[in-house]
């Protein structure tokens, strides 16, 4: 399976990702972690002319390979691979975010909900989890995360399917230091950085919890305090 340089370009572009159900990964360290979390490699492009164990290589010159690079720093692999679809369902706790819109809060978090056992992650609307910038801002664990991306009616529907327990932030919920964690899955939601929760996913919610802060601080960023909630519902010593 051949890309032309123009494809590689497109692929920078969240509709063409999606439509094409492809993403770009670069890196040695990311590409070779590809393998580990059994993400499907289809074109290799690289600079090194003894790489010989990615599939469908191509050897550009370091000019070209600059031009199809997200980074300044050349990083001498580019893996185009396969979006996986993954069945709408958690086989543990899941993080749910909601119409998030910077990439670094969404590295961020999921590296967060991976770390703390949160490994099925529902994006609804926002910043796109396979971009660049969600990739390295999440250290690479987004290959690890089973990414959703759907609709809050699609979740809505499944919502027994997801999780016993839906959780959100709020101002007026429960000190999440004194919470007894409810028996079960749990789906931590996390909102939008501007406007927080949607009314919708605050009237799905189970639960409200609230983290104890300085009166001085009027709220956390988002993925601060999304990470923070996952940490304290772990079960992960």
């Amino acid at each position: 399976m051949n890309f032309t340089n123009t494809d590689i370009k497109n692929l920078k572009d969240k509709k063409y990702r999606r439509d094409n159900g492809l993403f770009i990964v670069e890196g040695d360290k990311f590409c070779l972690d590809l393998k580990k979390y059994k993400v499907e490699i289809v074109y290799t492009i690289t600079t090194d002319k003894t790489l010989n164990n990615m599939p469908n290589i191509e050897v550009v010159s370091e000019k070209m390979f600059n031009s199809l690079s997200s980074t300044v720093t050349s990083q001498n692999i580019i893996c185009v691979c396969k979006i996986k679809n993954h069945k709408m369902a958690s086989n543990g706790n899941a993080l749910i975010l909601d119409n998030l819109q910077d990439p670094g809060n969404v590295g961020t978090l999921v590296r967060s909900a991976v770390a703390f056992g949160f490994n099925d992650v529902y994006c609804v609307g926002g910043a796109d989890p396979y971009s660049d910038k969600v990739i390295r801002s999440s250290a690479g664990t987004i290959l690890e995360a089973k990414i959703h991306i759907c609709t809050f009616e699609e979740i809505k529907k499944n919502k027994k399917l997801i999780a016993n327990n839906f959780m959100v932030a709020d101002m007026d919920g429960e000190n999440i230091n004194k919470l007894k964690p409810p028996q079960g899955k749990i789906a931590v939601i996390v909102g939008n950085e501007g406007q927080g929760v949607s009314e919708e996913f605050l009237n799905l919610a189970d639960t409200k919890v609230s983290i104890p802060m300085a009166p001085s601080v009027e709220s956390l960023n988002a993925g601060v305090a999304g990470s923070i909630i996952m940490q304290k519902l772990s079960d992960i010593n």
